[in-house]
């Protein structure tokens, strides 16, 4: 029998080129605020949109963090 081979290792989170907290914290704030304007008169097709990026931006900001906590 042969020894198995290591898996290679996973993709970071965040990409290659990842956007520092302070970045990520403005840009959340930016769609925090697009979503209170879409509220009162657009389409539920846009506010999917919207709340999908901040799911995505807040998943973002989560890892950030770790990456900062845990290096610093």
């Amino acid at each position: 029998m042969s020894a198995a081979l290591p898996s290679p290792p996973a993709p970071s989170p965040r990409g290659r080129n990842p956007l520092p907290v302070e970045a990520l914290q403005s840009h959340l704030g930016g769609l925090l605020r697009e979503r209170e304007e879409l509220h009162g008169a657009t389409s539920p097709l846009a506010l999917e949109r919207n709340r999908r990026q901040i799911v995505r931006t807040q998943w973002e900001l989560t890892y950030a963090l770790l990456d900062l906590h845990a290096s610093g």
